[in-house]
């Protein structure tokens, strides 16, 4: 019996500019300060350029890395006999990948959102694949934790993180 479990789909380019939009403010005010700022008189001014430099190869580092971190989005999950297919998007393009149920690991996990703020995500893990579920906030609680019961159910393996599973069940979206 195949079941299917979805996520809702948010676009590469909304993830991205809300995952980099500190990080270019940050990069103006620095910006700012290093050309208009105490930086730019003095001895410092010797110096400017250097700033400029650190702060542009400081800012593409970040990029590369958020967007390295943000490429890779599920949407839908299906269990069919012996195998988990994972659907989803690597940056806009679909993609479709199939997992051996028994080799599969689900963890559940949370992150703090800030103060007395979580968020519960779920990690598949399979050798040396790996996928993040609600890393967007993009899947609802009850459907996760559906998923951890369907696993359990087929696989009979316990999942890492069951100390969460109960939030999953009592947080809704």
């Amino acid at each position: 019996m195949n079941k299917s479990f979805s996520g809702n789909y948010i676009p590469f380019y909304t993830r991205l500019l809300k995952r980099l939009t500190p990080f270019v403010l940050v990069f103006i005010i620095a910006y700012v300060q290093v050309t208009c700022g105490r930086l730019s008189r003095g001895e410092m001014a010797n110096y400017r350029i250097y700033w400029l430099i650190f702060f542009a190869i400081c800012f593409l580092i970040g990029l590369y890395y958020q967007i390295n971190r943000l490429r890779t989005i599920v949407n839908e999950i299906r269990f069919t006999e012996n195998n988990l297919q994972i659907l989803g998007h690597d940056f806009n393009s679909k993609f479709e990948d199939k997992l051996v149920l028994d080799k599969v690991m689900i963890e559940i996990q949370e992150e703090e959102q800030g103060k007395k703020n979580v968020r519960y995500c779920l990690e598949i893990y399979s050798e040396d694949k790996y996928y993040y579920l609600n890393k967007f906030n993009d899947w609802n609680y009850q459907t996760l934790a559906q998923i951890v019961d369907e696993f359990k159910i087929r696989t009979g393996k316990n999942i890492s993180g069951n100390d969460f599973y109960q939030e999953l069940n009592k947080n809704t979206k």
